[in-house]
């Protein structure tokens, strides 16, 4: 409750006022739809209800013998002007006039004498200053509610915007430390995938030969990732220098025409091993750092050891294949040695008859001489050609007449061929240019295709066991040998595979003779092939390059 001297103050007017203007706010808001009065209605009858208060307690005050006089009248004009200016002005003007009528005398009248005009006066003016100073107190409340409301709008919408702000970082750092653990655990895959595939990667600027690289190149070139710069110096150095020239040439001609390039190098280990290297990269134009050339170094320091291993091991099992071979013509090695002793023996003994003679047969004894050094001349060819069978020297490519080498084969497996009943013909050309191969192997290729070719045809008996070898010039570059028989043929869809290692038809065969007699034509730079004949038989054919031109006809 309000006490009757705050009711007299402006101050208490206006907490008077607030106190109505909520209440009243809130009955047009609650009831103002039920009742339907006017707010303006409402707003004019408080000013009016604030003067007539004013009046009443001001009469009541008097009869009790308080002279307040006009302090409630200027709180119901501060009361009004906070409702709002136009029951403020009213109130002004009720209040002057209820002095006038109540309170100046002659009381009870509107008469004003001219002793009265200053106290009216000063009423007047202070009755309108309360009215202006109540107004504008109310408008600069009312500002600053409306600067507090905005604040608290511009707090509220600023709040939830950093709200928003600060879940949206969330979800972006979030985000990004996702993306670092994936960019992480990605890097962490391809060193993993780098170190088992023994494979490294790396960018070269070549203007300034600014080099950058992975981890397994440290490893590789056996750097310490600690102390070592990365530079193109630094990797060139490692580069064997034997290689170094190629390596360069290389890089150089891709550089120049932004092409990819591809180099096998050795590299040598800072412990001083050398590994074998396989370098690949592209060149990509920059316009800002111009060309870059980025890449990869693989290890194929295993690879060629496997190779080398491998290639050895294909050279053992020649070899032993060799010494099967030699093992299966036992019969018609000793049919070639028996066949010059027992001439060197008829001629020895005709040549001592002839010298037993009186006087002498010199002549006869020279010729029979003669012919004792001739088969012994053979029988050492003999010798010497199984010993180059059973030899263990590594390939020699010279230039070698192949229709020799063919007569060599067919003097060699002679008794098995006779013995198995096979005839024999050989049609050579003339005038062969001269083969570049070994006559080993060529010899052991020839050997295992004529003893196969003889194989083939001991189960035929309702046609002739025939032999035929050919030579001739393939296309002018290469030497041809082809090897035909009257077997059992072959199967058309064994053709693609009687060259696999371990693949046989035989019963007692282990499958390795044309796998090695392959790769020992290829390794010539030639190649071998089967096709079947009509109506009967196999034809097995091989190239091997010529070491000058010439001409001939198969």
């Amino acid at each position: 409750m309000t006490s009757a001297k705050e009711a007299f103050e402006p101050e208490g007017g206006v907490r008077i006022a607030r106190h109505l203007h909520k209440l009243l706010g809130e009955r047009q808001s609650g009831h103002g739809r039920k009742h339907d009065i006017p707010r303006e209605v409402v707003r004019y009858g408080l000013a009016v209800a604030f003067v007539a208060a004013a009046i009443c307690l001001t009469l009541a005050l008097e009869a009790a013998g308080l002279k307040v006089f006009l302090f409630a009248f200027y709180a119901a004009v501060v009361a009004s002007a906070w409702i709002g200016t136009g029951p403020g002005g009213l109130s002004v003007i009720l209040s002057v006039v209820a002095v006038q009528y109540f309170f100046t005398p002659p009381a009870w009248g509107f008469e004003v004498l001219p002793e009265d005009v200053p106290f009216m006066s000063a009423f007047i003016v202070c009755a309108v200053m309360s009215l202006a100073w109540s107004a504008q107190r109310k408008r600069a409340e009312r500002a600053l509610e409306q600067a507090r409301d905005s604040l608290e709008m511009t707090v509220e919408q600023r709040t939830a915007e950093l709200l928003n702000a600060n879940a949206t970082l969330k979800v972006e750092v979030a985000e990004r430390q996702a993306a670092e653990e994936e960019l992480r655990r990605s890097e962490t895959l391809l060193a993993q995938g780098q170190k088992l595939s023994r494979t490294a990667s790396w960018t070269l600027q070549p203007a300034n030969g600014e080099m950058r690289w992975s981890a397994e190149l440290f490893d590789m070139l056996g750097l310490d990732r600690a102390a070592a710069i990365p530079s193109f110096r630094l990797f060139k150095d490692r580069v064997h220098p034997d290689d170094r020239p190629r390596f360069d040439a290389a890089l150089a001609v891709a550089i120049e025409g932004s092409a990819n390039f591809s180099c096998e190098v050795r590299i040598v280990a800072t412990d001083g091993s050398t590994k074998h290297v396989h370098a690949l990269g592209e060149v990509n134009a920059n316009a800002i750092r111009g060309k870059e050339v980025i890449g990869t170094v693989m290890d194929l320091t295993e690879r060629k050891r496997t190779e080398q291993a491998l290639h050895d091991a294909e050279a053992d099992l020649a070899r032993t294949m060799r010494l099967a071979t030699v093992a299966e013509l036992a019969a018609s090695i000793a049919h070639e040695i028996n066949q010059p002793l027992a001439a060197i023996v008829v001629n020895g003994s005709a040549c001592l008859r002839s010298l037993a003679r009186r006087p002498a047969a010199v002549v006869d004894a020279r010729e029979a001489a003669s012919c004792i050094v001739a088969d012994g001349t053979r029988a050492g060819e003999v010798i010497t050609r199984i010993r180059g069978l059973l030899s263990k020297q590594g390939p020699q490519h010279i230039p070698l007449d192949i229709n020799r080498v063919i007569g060599d084969v067919l003097d060699l497996s002679r008794g098995t061929i006779e013995r198995q009943g096979v005839a024999v013909h050989a049609e050579l050309a003339g005038s062969l240019p001269p083969a570049l191969g070994d006559p080993v192997e060529l010899q052991q290729v020839l050997v295992n295709l004529v003893t196969n070719a003889s194989e083939a045809m001991m189960e035929v008996t309702d046609r002739p066991r025939i032999l035929t070898i050919r030579s001739g010039i393939d296309e002018g570059q290469f030497v041809l040998i082809a090897v035909e028989d009257t077997g059992i043929g072959l199967d058309p869809a064994e053709v693609d595979r009687i060259f696999d290692s371990f693949y046989t038809t035989k019963p007692d065969g282990i499958g390795v003779g044309l796998s090695i007699s392959r790769s020992i034509i290829e390794a010539h730079g030639g190649q071998l092939s089967a096709s079947p004949i009509a109506p009967h038989g196999a034809c097995f054919r091989f190239t091997v390059p010529v070491a000058n031109g010439g001409s001939a006809d198969l």
